[in-house]
């Protein structure tokens, strides 16, 4: 039985009203992730930098065996009482998330080494230069093309900043300078390594969680044997810093969340957006170290640094919204459109009853050949209508 055109345009609509609510709750839910990974990257820092300074416990890749390791029980325990639903690890599982793994494993002692040997303002400032890494090297990993004229400008004031700011850190220290940008590029490397697993594998965020510290701990537990931390670790006085056990629990607590809220933002935005959140939550990080650990040069490039990291951010931002909402009114749009046609019955002798002149073929909904329409004297089934938007 055919259904008539006023039927036809209200199943369309109801699309519409869908369509629009589906790209709200995607927006909503992205920048909520977003929000997430930086509240949690900057507990991170500030918690981690307290462990490694104020208490001296120099021992960062023990820091991230620990993390693994506590990661790895919670999900177990979690999965055993049916609290989540997560398939055993295996060889073939762990295989498949091999590289982005090892980057993530090598990125984590870099970056701890570096915020062990400069002051937690400036190592903020370095980090901001990730987004241009994972810019540049998005179109070899992803192949999708460069991105638009203005998210490469923001995205070259963020690094451009991070560059004058570094000019003006006096404190300037070669050894956390190199772990520091060689963070940068392994950064790079795993975010986009993860967004494209989990737009291939189709892998929920906690399945990701544990791929990764499963790989990560025997790479993350040789790293420790060979830099000697193992052999020092013992000589640690812990009985002089009767905190640090808490410290020490709450260190390894939100580096889990860390890397939780890490893998959502990837899966649910991209590499480049996580990145980007990760250089403003540098940047208010680096204002908050102004005043708590210190140790950043007062002077007119560090500043003029900053200012430039913060509008290189803000832009971004508004660079994206502008470019989703544009996707999304324009994904209406072809709906709409379809609408329209539907209500003509398919006809394309000029303008509708309502006024409307079916767009060209760009706009018309997938799949569907505007030109050839006036060929079919019979009115479109639902079927023929559902085939022809795939």
């Amino acid at each position: 039985m055919k259904m008539g055109h006023k039927d036809k345009s209200e199943v369309v609509e109801l699309e519409v009203v869908s369509e629009d609510i589906r790209g709200m709750e995607t927006m909503v839910k992205g920048i909520g992730a977003a929000a997430f990974y930086g509240v949690c990257s900057v507990s991170s820092a500030f918690v981690t930098k307290t462990l490694l300074d104020t208490l001296h416990f120099d021992f960062p890749v023990t820091i991230m065996v620990a993390q693994m390791l506590f990661t790895t029980c919670v999900l177990e325990a979690l999965s055993f009482f049916d609290v989540i639903t997560l398939p055993s690890y295996t060889l073939k599982r762990g295989m498949s998330f091999f590289w982005p793994a090892l980057f993530y494993g090598a990125n984590a002692v870099l970056s701890l080494s570096a915020l062990s040997h400069m002051n937690i303002a400036m190592y903020g400032v370095l980090k901001r230069c990730v987004p241009i890494s994972t810019m540049v090297l998005s179109v070899a990993i992803l192949g999708k093309g460069w991105p638009s004229r203005w998210t490469m400008v923001t995205v070259c004031l963020l690094s451009i900043g991070c560059i004058v700011a570094g000019y003006g850190d006096l404190t300037f220290n070669l050894l956390a300078y190199s772990c520091g940008v060689g963070s940068n590029f392994t950064q790079a490397l795993y975010l986009l390594l993860v967004q494209r697993f989990a737009q291939s594998q189709k892998m929920s965020t906690i399945e990701t969680l544990q791929l990764n510290c499963f790989n990560s701990l025997p790479i993350l537990v040789l790293a420790a044997l060979a830099n000697g931390e193992v052999q020092t670790l013992w000589a640690y006085p812990v009985q002089e810093h009767p905190f640090f056990p808490v410290v020490f629990f709450f260190t390894i607590s939100v580096g889990m969340l860390l890397n939780y809220s890490l893998f959502l933002c990837t899966g649910m935005t991209s590499a480049l957006t996580t990145s980007v959140v990760g250089g403003l939550k540098a940047m208010v990080q680096t204002m908050l170290g102004l005043v708590t650990f210190g140790g950043i040069s007062h002077n007119l490039p560090t500043y003029l640094g900053i200012t430039l990291n913060l509008v290189g951010g803000v832009g971004y931002i508004l660079v994206k919204y502008r470019e989703n909402n544009k996707k999304l009114h324009h994904s209406i749009h072809k709906v709409m459109s379809f609408s329209s046609l539907v209500k003509n019955g398919g006809r394309d002798h000029g303008a509708g009853s309502n006024g409307f002149v079916p767009p060209a073929s760009e706009d018309s909904p997938e799949g569907y050949n505007v030109k050839d329409r006036s060929h079919s004297h019979s009115e479109p089934t639902v079927v023929e209508l559902e085939a022809s938007k795939k």
